[in-house]
């Protein structure tokens, strides 16, 4: 369960030129697949002859042309005979011909799927390594559409491509030749119709992409209002909301609603605007070829033929009718992950990235400046160390930029001016791997996923297994919590960890980080939520994870952080305020208001020792 590390080399990452590297590496399937579409086109081209044989020789006794005469029987002597044979011949075709279906089919089918899944793999690999700032302004529903419905439609075209498209067209281009070879007047006005049906099927296959691309977005937009009202459903219970989300899914439903009426419309006049075409054609053709018969310049049996290859160039249209949507849709498809495959992460790992041999842990913000949108600084010009066997506290109120300054440490973000220093290395000259594998983080609310305890814990070791994850839990101290639980460390976790308590979550993140052996730990936070006897037994477990290494707290609640090595307090940014507990309260400034508010909210006495203004 280890997803970190630098992004995944895309081939081509934008447009649909992407899409030919992933089908080369199934090019051995998509060769043999495409043969036998090859050998069935040619079936198709042969099927009718033998019903132009049966009316012209054994129906009518015309003569067989003198190439055939010595292979088939004579149409007088051998009438029976000869009649046996074409049947036997029209049997033999039909059943190669499924044959070369079932094989070309599965061959393409199977290499279609192994494509999908390179291109749903590979496009995953490249979501979750790219920045945060990403994900957060892109909806998360409009990813699980692309990741899910679009690469799917990938299939779905190769299948088309493969099982119609390609197929029909060598059939067309090879009735055409053979119709030209039989009776040229005759050939060229019947393929005349290719032209129209050109145009009809590419107008309209334009109309079908513009909408499909809106039905595409506002899908989008639907399962990202679904994921989010199920993400956030005890907030949307607590407050009795169920009624206004009904109206705002019908609102969003609704407006996707329009988008496939739309793509409907042009759908449904696709198929009959291509059967008008081919109905003038086919009464076109069988009047002049009528007309042909009775002037004797073309028999029953070549009329015959040359009806059904109309009949067979037909099919191709009608399919594209029929499939106009998968095609718009995949057109589509491919277009959207081309988008996101050039999406590229603002964390961008050098060429020439620096892997150490180790980590002290020693950490040091030069004057940092970082704002999440240009010209808005969240963090004006910080600077301090973070040293191994020493805890720095960061204090102050609500967006004064605290956990920006552990995202920054862990990478998660690159400051707009100054440096973050990691053992005397700029965090952008390291390998993105390497500051991640020493940086063990644990957040207010963690985030569990839906396995056991120990599976859980493990999260936090590459190769750690249900010994290593238990061993964790005991040395910091919270092995106790789990085992009184009724399947102890096999207990499976509700997602997000619904099935635990607060302080249970904390005790698996603190165990993981506890798992990783990081040499820097950033407590995010920890126990802001916790009642006083949970908070507790976690922050004894927080005080072990903590030791020996180079740890960074944030608290609101000032107690937690009474022991730290060095307290740096934060107003709008900066760092307005720095010292130990009993020199910032000596000091009578912002953190001292900070403390005597945290004791007149909550009643509380002055701790032993301590001088309170």
């Amino acid at each position: 369960m280890n997803g970190r590390g630098a992004n995944p080399a895309l081939p081509h990452p934008g447009g649909r030129a992407w899409l030919w590297q992933y089908l080369a590496q199934e090019r051995g399937k998509f060769i043999a697949g495409c043969s036998m579409t090859v050998l069935r086109s040619v079936v198709l081209l042969v099927t009718p002859w033998p019903l132009k044989f049966l009316f012209d020789s054994v129906l009518l006794q015309h003569p067989l042309p003198h190439r055939l005469a010595g292979l088939l029987p004579d149409p007088v002597l051998g009438r029976t005979a000869l009649l046996d044979v074409l049947i036997l011949a029209m049997i033999g075709l039909g059943a190669v011909e499924a044959v070369l279906v079932y094989g070309g089919n599965r061959l393409l089918l199977d290499a279609g799927s192994r494509v999908v899944l390179r291109v749903r793999a590979d496009l995953f690999a490249h979501l979750q390594r790219m920045d945060l700032g990403f994900h957060r302004r892109t909806p998360g529903g409009e990813l699980m559409t692309r990741i899910g419905a679009d690469v799917r439609q990938l299939q779905d075209l190769i299948a088309a491509i493969g099982i119609d498209v390609v197929p029909h067209t060598l059939s067309i281009l090879g009735m055409a030749a053979v119709m030209m070879w039989v009776n040229w007047r005759f050939g060229l006005f019947a393929v005349a119709v290719a032209p129209v049906l050109f145009f009809v099927a590419r107008y309209y296959a334009a109309r079908l992409r513009r909408s499909l691309r809106e039905v595409r977005q506002q899908e989008g937009n639907l399962w990202s209002a679904v994921q989010e009202v199920f993400g956030a459903l005890h907030v949307v219970q607590a407050f009795a909301r169920e009624a206004y989300e009904d109206r705002r899914f019908a609102r969003i439903a609704d407006a996707g609603l329009a988008s496939n009426e739309k793509a409907n419309e042009a759908q449904a006049q696709f198929g009959p605007a291509i059967g008008l075409v081919l109905a003038v054609a086919t009464g076109a053709v069988a009047w002049y070829g009528a007309g042909s018969v009775m002037h004797g310049t073309l028999t029953v049996g070549e009329l015959l033929v040359f009806m059904a290859y109309v009949n067979r160039m037909a099919t191709p249209a009608r399919q594209l009718a029929k499939t106009g949507r998968v095609f718009g849709r995949s057109i589509v498809a491919i277009e959207r992950i081309g988008e996101c495959r050039a999406e590229r992460s603002a964390i961008a790992e050098m060429p020439d990235a620096v892997l150490p041999d180790h980590c002290a842990g020693k950490v040091e913000l030069r004057h940092v400046c970082f704002g999440y949108l240009p010209g808005e600084m969240v963090l004006r010009d910080v600077s301090f160390a973070l040293e191994p066997g020493k805890m720095v506290a960061l204090v102050g109120e609500t967006g004064s930029g605290k956990s920006t300054i552990a995202g920054l440490i862990a990478r998660f973000h690159d400051p707009d001016s100054g440096s973050v220093v990691l053992d005397g290395f700029d965090l952008r000259s390291l390998r993105l791997d390497f500051v991640r594998r020493n940086v063990a983080t644990v957040h207010q609310d963690p985030v569990l996923f839906r396995a056991s305890i120990w599976e859980n814990i493990a999260y936090g070791g590459p190769s750690a297994g249900r010994a290593e994850a238990i061993e964790a839990a005991r040395q910091v101290g919270v092995a106790s919590v789990f085992e009184r639980l009724p399947q102890g460390f096999d207990t499976v976790v509700g997602e997000r960890g619904g099935t635990l308590s607060g302080g249970q979550r904390q005790c698996v993140a603190i165990a993981r980080a506890m798992l990783a052996s990081a040499p820097i730990v950033l407590l995010d936070e920890p126990s802001s939520s916790l009642d006083p006897t949970t908070e507790y037994g976690v922050m004894t477990a927080l005080r072990q994870l903590a030791r020996g290494r180079s740890a960074l707290v944030i608290a609101h609640r000032l107690e937690t952080v009474v022991a730290a090595d060095l307290i740096l307090v934060l107003e709008r940014g900066r760092i307005v305020e720095r010292g130990t507990h009993e020199e910032l309260l000596g000091r009578r400034g912002a953190y001292g208001r900070l403390w005597r508010a945290l004791l007149r909210e909550e009643g509380a006495a002055p701790m032993a020792g301590m001088v309170v203004s």
